[in-house]
């Protein structure tokens, strides 16, 4: 007996249960369908209708061709949709929050975007839905989207029936998803290079949006290509050197992007004496700035100061008896060891002073 009262009272209690849990459940559905459209608690379990695409396109749906990164482009934001139902849909609303570079944008939750009027049966069908003004290499999300529609016949955007108890189940979306909205690929570039040759110089490749893994190829205008991201590079010659960046996506899209980097000649110096004296022998020495292999070339007045066209030391040794008193111009041209090109030149004025002679003059006294 005691055994089946209390079954009894278990039996009481399951059902009491049941049934508060019953009434909770209907009241947080009656709570959520009271709520004002578009704040409606969206419990999307339709999905008849999908959004199987968003991208950045022009007046006619084509994705915008690749760019520079930081370049200004005019665009629209474009959505596919595609009905799974075996009947059409009608009033396709969607709300969402745009975001570039993780920045609110627009909302489009005060009135909502008509996505479309009605969409047929097993069709697939794209709209523009937004123009704006992207910056290459942004990122563009869609966050808390919510696509939501009608299945009574003839409701349009402008005859709907904006209410939650209308649309809160028959919707796609939610409002803790967020989408990413496919972007064109954008390439630009930055260095490190303190100007003068021969210095290493670092590059590093910024490449945003398409579809990767990306393919990279570096030309450095002297005739280097490198397939790394961000590559050094060594110009050994002075001089103008255009530099590309080219980046390729899985979809077989191209972008590339080119700057001018100028490469100055390595400062030199001759070390030595400024002033000197006819029969003295004096030493010169260059010093250059920048580290490398390299060949030095003197002259003195425009004459190859060793006496030949091939290549020198570092210093020189010049006895001024072989030159005439007055101002010389002493210089030494500086070449890379490997291509024999220019890298500096520098020159030093001397002074050979005359040395003095003494007069002696003899002068007759009177008696």
């Amino acid at each position: 007996m005691i055994l089946t009262h209390i079954s009894q009272r278990c039996t009481r209690n399951i059902i009491w249960a049941n049934i508060f849990g019953l009434v909770l459940l209907a009241m947080l559905m009656q709570l959520a369908l009271s709520e004002d459209w578009p704040d409606c608690k969206f419990q999307c379990q339709a999905n008849d209708v999908t959004v199987s695409r968003l991208w950045l396109g022009d007046d006619l749906g084509n994705d915008i061709a690749p760019g520079e990164i930081g370049e200004k482009r005019s665009c629209n934001l474009w959505a596919q949709f595609k009905n799974n139902a075996n009947s059409p849909r009608y009033a396709a609303i969607l709300l969402a929050d745009l975001y570039l570079n993780g920045t609110l944008s627009q909302s489009f939750y005060d009135q909502g975007l008509c996505a479309l009027d009605i969409i047929d049966p097993k069709s697939i069908i794209s709209r523009p839905l937004y123009h704006l003004m992207w910056t290459g290499g942004e990122d563009v999300m869609l966050n808390r989207l919510v696509l939501s529609w009608e299945t009574a016949k003839g409701a349009s955007c402008t005859q709907d029936n904006r209410k939650c108890s209308n649309r809160n189940t028959k919707c796609y979306g939610g409002k803790e998803i967020g989408y990413f909205v496919e972007t064109p690929l954008s390439v630009g570039f930055t260095f490190d290079f303190q100007g003068n040759a021969p210095e290493m110089a670092s590059f590093f490749a910024h490449i945003a949006g398409g579809l990767g893994p990306y393919v990279i190829d570096w030309d450095f205008g002297d005739g280097f290509h490198s397939k790394e991201t961000n590559p050094v590079h060594i110009y050994k010659v002075p001089g103008n050197y255009t530099v590309r960046l080219q980046a390729g996506d899985q979809s077989k899209k191209i972008a590339s992007v080119s700057k001018e980097l100028r490469v100055l000649p390595c400062p030199c110096s001759i070390m030595g004496q400024d002033h000197t004296c006819p029969g003295k022998t004096e030493t010169y020495k260059a010093a250059l700035a920048c580290n490398s292999s390299r060949i030095y070339r003197w002259k003195l007045d425009g004459i190859d100061a060793n006496g030949t066209e091939s290549t020198g030391g570092e210093s020189i040794d010049i006895n001024w008896q072989d030159f005439g008193s007055g101002q010389h111009d002493l210089q030494v041209l500086i070449f890379d060891q490997e291509s024999l090109k220019e890298l500096s030149k520098c020159d030093m004025a001397i002074t050979v002073i005359p040395e003095v002679e003494a007069v002696i003059s003899m002068i007759a006294l009177p008696y």
